[in-house]
């Protein structure tokens, strides 16, 4: 009964684990095309853009270290060193587009 029970939590907490994870993933695919559209505004040649990254950033704080916070889009250029940085809420309304080190986007605030 005890090995039982063992199997039964572990099943469980695979479950629960498996159930964030898709969830997390369903917060940055539902805000892709937001983020796609920001950088298609920013009217960047498409030879320019050699990446495009989107990720969920978790909030830092100790007891909420798994709730998501917000989603970012990355874009690595091919002329230069850094990225275009393109931050939307999880409700995926844009909140802030910045670029970093070398790389420069019209109009846009570089850090």
């Amino acid at each position: 009964m005890r090995r039982f029970l063992d199997l039964l939590t572990i099943a469980c907490l695979s479950s629960l684990a498996f159930t964030t994870v898709a969830s997390a993933d369903l917060v940055s695919g539902r805000c892709q095309k937001v983020i796609e559209d920001e950088i298609a505004d920013l009217t960047i040649p498409q030879d320019r853009i050699k990446d495009v990254s989107i990720i969920n950033i978790y909030d830092g704080n100790g007891e909420g270290g798994g709730r998501i916070d917000h989603i970012e889009g990355w874009v690595s250029f091919n002329d230069c060193k850094g990225n275009l940085v393109v931050s939307v809420s999880t409700a995926c309304l844009p909140m802030e587009t910045y670029t970093t080190y070398q790389c420069r986007v019209p109009g846009i605030k570089n850090y």
